[in-house]
C-alpha cells in the first residue's frame, strides 16, 4: 500500500493540532474512528489506519514526556496489568513460533487475504499485533494521566462511522455518490449470498459494522440516560442513536442478533442502576420502557421473523461454519501449546477470547482480562465513564461471538477514557453539568502530589 489521500489528510490534521496537541489530539483521534479499516500510510511495511496512524503520534509524544520523567506508566488502576499483558504478550510472541515451530496455525500467510492453514513462524503479523496494541496502550496510558475528559468526546468518530455508513447504504439502494476509491482503498469486497444484501458500511464486513453500530446504540442510551439536562446534547444521542439502529438492521448480521441482546440486558441493567445511584431519572426509565415494551408488542411479529431470519441464515451459511472451525481449533491449539500461546498475530480465529487463548496463552488471557474487567468495574460507577465503560462491555460482548482483532480503535478508545474517568473521578457525587463539561482540572487525589508542568508543544 502506498500513500493514500487518506493518509495525506491525516497527517495534515496531526499537524494542525501540534501546537495544541494535548487539548486537541484525543478530538482527533476520536474523529480517525470515521474509517477504522481503511488504509492511510505504511509504517516499516505496516499499514496504518487514521486512528493507529494518529495514536502513533501521541505515542511518540507520550514515550518524549515519559523519558523526561513528566509523565508515570503506572499509578493508575489497572496499569500494573496493563504492563504486564504488554510484557508477557511480547515474550510469547517472540518465544511461540520458535517453541512449537511448525505446528499448524491459521493465519493469511497463504496469501490472497483469507486465513488458512499454515505452519507456524515468524511473519510479519506478529510485529504489526504488538505494535498495533503498545501504539494503543500508549493513548491508554496518556489518558489516564491527563486532566478530566468528557464522554462527549465519542461523539466525531462514532457520527463519522455512522454516518458514513449509513451513506453507503443509501448509494447503493438509491445510488447517491460515495466515495468507496477512499474508503475501500485497502480493504477486500465483501461479497453478497445472492438475494441477502448486508450492509457493511465502512468496514470489511457486516459484522464489524453491527459491533460498531450496537456500541454506538448502547452509548447513546445510557448517555440520554445520564444527562438531565441538554436539549442538543439529547437530540446529538438521539439522532446517532437512529443512525447506529439503521445500521444494524441492514447489516443483518448475526453476531447483532445473539451480541446485540445480550449487550441489551446489560445496558437495561446499567441505565436502571445509574437511576437508582443518582436517585433521579427513574420516572424516565419507567416511561421508556412502558413505551419500548408497547412497542415491542405491536411490532413483535416482524422483529422476531427478522431476527429468526437473520439467525437462521447465519446458522445455514458457508461463514458460520468457517468462523466455528476457526475457533474449535484455536482452542485445540490452545491445548496443543500447554496454555501458553502461539504469539500475537500467530493464529486468527473468528472470535476474541479463542484468539487470545490460542496466542497469548491463559496468563495473557488472564491477563488481559483482569485490565479490561478492572478499568470497567470502577469507571462505570462515575459518571465520566459510565458511557466509555459501555462501549467497551458493548464490543467485548459482540467481539466474543465473532471479531478477533485486539486493538479495535473503538474497543481501546474507550478503555482510555475508562480510564480517564476513573483517576479523574470527584470523591463526591458529580452533577450532569460536571459530565458535560469538554474537560475541566482535575481533582486532586489523596496523597498526590501537583500535576507535572506542561512541556513546550
Amino acid at each position: 500500500m502506498t500513500q493514500t489521500v487518506l493518509g495525506a489528510l491525516t497527517l495534515v490534521g496531526v499537524v494542525a493540532c501540534l501546537p495544541d496537541w494535548r487539548r486537541r489530539l484525543p478530538w482527533l483521534l476520536s474523529l480517525s474512528l470515521a474509517l477504522p479499516a481503511s488504509g492511510a500510510v505504511p509504517v516499516a511495511a505496516l499499514p496504518l489506519t487514521p486512528y493507529l496512524l494518529v495514536a502513533l503520534v501521541i505515542g511518540v509524544l507520550v514515550t518524549y514526556e515519559w523519558m523526561r520523567g513528566a509523565l508515570p506508566l503506572t499509578g493508575w488502576p489497572g496499569s500494573a496489568l496493563l504492563l504486564s499483558f504488554i510484557g508477557w504478550a511480547t515474550l510469547i510472541t517472540l518465544a511461540g513460533p520458535a517453541l512449537f515451530s511448525g505446528i499448524t496455525v491459521l493465519n493469511t500467510s497463504g496469501g490472497g487475504g483469507l486465513v488458512a492453514p499454515n505452519p507456524l513462524g515468524y511473519s510479519g503479523s506478529n510485529v504489526a499485533q504488538v505494535a498495533y496494541f503498545v501504539i494503543s496502550a500508549l493513548v491508554v496510558i496518556w489518558f489516564a494521566n491527563r486532566e478530566r475528559l468528557s464522554p462527549h468526546l465519542l461523539l466525531p468518530g462514532l457520527y463519522a462511522c455512522m454516518g458514513i455508513s449509513t451513506w453507503r447504504l443509501l448509494s447503493e439502494k438509491v445510488g447517491l455518490p460515495f466515495p468507496s476509491e477512499i474508503v475501500d482503498n485497502s480493504t477486500r469486497a465483501y461479497i453478497d449470498e445472492p438475494g441477502n444484501y448486508r450492509l457493511r458500511g465502512v468496514f470489511t464486513e457486516p459484522s464489524t459494522l453491527a459491533h460498531y453500530s450496537i456500541a454506538t446504540l448502547a452509548f447513546c442510551a445510557v448517555m440520554l440516560v445520564a444527562h438531565s439536562r441538554g436539549r442538543q446534547l439529547r437530540g446529538l444521542y438521539l439522532l446517532l442513536g437512529a443512525l447506529a439502529a439503521v445500521n444494524i438492521v441492514f447489516s443483518r448480521s448475526g453476531t447483532g442478533v445473539i451480541g446485540g441482546g445480550l449487550v441489551l440486558v446489560v445496558v437495561v441493567v446499567l441505565i436502571i442502576g445509574r437511576a437508582l445511584r443518582s436517585d433521579r431519572g427513574m420516572t424516565a426509565v419507567v416511561i421508556s420502557g412502558c413505551v419500548a415494551a408497547v412497542v415491542g408488542l405491536v411490532f413483535s411479529s416482524p422483529i422476531l421473523a427478522y431476527g429468526k431470519d437473520v439467525f437462521l441464515t447465519k446458522v445455514d451459511s458457508n461463514s458460520y461454519d468457517q468462523r466455528s472451525f476457526g475457533d474449535r481449533f484455536a482452542l485445540s491449539l490452545f491445548l496443543e501449546t500447554r496454555g501458553l500461546g502461539v504469539g500475537l498475530g500467530s493464529n486468527q480465529p473468528s472470535s476474541l477470547v479463542p484468539m487470545l487463548l490460542s496466542c497469548v496463552g491463559v496468563i495473557g488471557t488472564l491477563l488481559f482480562v483482569a485490565f479490561v474487567a478492572t478499568v470497567v468495574l470502577r469507571s462505570v460507577v462515575t459518571p465520566h465513564g459510565l458511557g466509555p465503560a459501555t462501549v467497551v462491555i458493548s464490543l467485548v460482548v459482540t467481539k466474543s461471538v465473532a471479531g478477533s482483532f485486539l486493538s479495535e480503535p473503538l474497543l481501546m478508545l474507550g478503555i482510555a477514557l475508562a480510564a480517564n474517568a476513573i483517576t479523574r473521578a470527584r470523591p463526591a457525587a458529580v452533577t450532569d453539568r460536571d459530565v458535560d463539561a469538554t474537560e475541566g482540572p482535575a481533582p486532586p487525589r489523596s496523597g498526590s502530589t501537583a500535576r507535572p508542568p506542561r512541556l513546550p508543544a
